[in-house]
This record gives C-alpha cells, sequence and structure tokens, in this order.
C-alpha cells in the first residue's frame, strides 16, 4: 500500500482553496499540470510510500503514540507560492499562516516514531503546505511571478486540527484516489 499521514480540510476550505486553484490554472493554461481534485485537498504531515502489512502495523502503532501526546490546535491557511523556487517551480501550494509552530511539532515528533520504527529518515525538512498542483515543466519565472502576486493574500479558512490520518494512495490514469485507513484523534478530542 502507498501511504502517507494527513492533516483533512474542511469543505468549507477546500473550496476555497480551490477557488485559488481554479484561479492558477486560469493563469497557466497550456501548461502541462498535474492538478489535485479538489476533494482530496490536504496537508501531509508524512509521506511513507510503498508499504507491507508490517511497516501499515508500525505506522499505526507511531501515529497513535504521537496523537496521545498532542492537544487540537488549529492554523489558518493563507498565501501561495511554489517549490523548489520561482524560477523552477514543480509544485504549486498554498500555505499556512499563524501558528505554525503545533503542526511543526506534530510533523517532527511523527518524523521521530517513524525512524525509531525503522523508517528511513524524511529526505527533506516538513514544509507545512497545500499541494494543489505538480508542474511537468516550469513555465518561465516571470509567468509564476505574475501568477502570484495577483493572488490575494486573505485567509482562505481555520483548519481545526482534532485528528490526523493515515491514507492510502491509488493512483489511476485520472489521479490518484486516497481513501483514509487509520485516524488517530489528538490528546483531549478522543
Amino acid at each position: 500500500m502507498r501511504l502517507f499521514f494527513a492533516v483533512l480540510l474542511g469543505e468549507d476550505v477546500k473550496r476555497r482553496v480551490g477557488l485559488v486553484q481554479e484561479t492558477m490554472k486560469r493563469a497557466l493554461a497550456g501548461q502541462r499540470i498535474a492538478w489535485v481534485k479538489e476533494e482530496n485537498l490536504h496537508l501531509t504531515l508524512r509521506f511513507l510510500g510503498e508499504q507491507d502489512s508490517s511497516g501499515l502495523h508500525r505506522a499505526i502503532e507511531a501515529g497513535e503514540v504521537v496523537a496521545g501526546q498532542h492537544e487540537p490546535f488549529r492554523f489558518v491557511v493563507r498565501g501561495a507560492g511554489v517549490f523548489p523556487d520561482r524560477r523552477r517551480a514543480r509544485v504549486l501550494w498554498v500555505g499556512v499562516g499563524e501558528p505554525v509552530a503545533p503542526l511543526h511539532c506534530l510533523a517532527q515528533h511523527l518524523e521521530r516514531e517513524l525512524r525509531q520504527r525503522d523508517f528511513p529518515p524524511e529526505d527533506k525538512p516538513f514544509r507545512s503546505h497545500i499541494t494543489l498542483g505538480r508542474i511537468k515543466e516550469p513555465p518561465p519565472a516571470q509567468v509564476i511571478e505574475r501568477l502570484l502576486s495577483s493572488l490575494p493574500n486573505d485567509a482562505l479558512g481555520v483548519v481545526e486540527v482534532r485528528s490526523f490520518v493515515l491514507m492510502q494512495s491509488v493512483l489511476h490514469p485520472n489521479g490518484s484516489q486516497y481513501t483514509p485507513v487509520h485516524e488517530f484523534p489528538l490528546a483531549s478530542a478522543r
């Protein structure tokens, strides 16, 4: 199974993020971009890749430990950008405004627990963002500059984090299908 840990977004936040995504689609029409379906929008805490039943069990065990030691929190969805940079844009995203510390603590704790259960370390640092699309061939930097400067920096909503989930991703020709495998309620949300 192809697995990842995620924080799910409420329907209202998904809809607002979807509007930003639509603006991006219009501005980047003609570019080869794999867009994330609105119903699949989420914030990835940690990608695990292909796992067997042992990996699934160890992931659930790590998630249980982490969830039991964190209180519910909230964060604001705000801003947009690209990874790795505007000249070599490969990923379009919307960001997380304040507070980001509880989210980063959750991700770091999850990383520690996964390493203790023999998962290889993540190859890049955690960056709190919601992926909107993956660009096949980066457009000119000025196109990205123009797009990002045209987007409002208003808050797109508040995400109440009372749990996180382990998701299975199944790849299909018309996009990925995500299915929750296990939900981890945070400490006082149980």
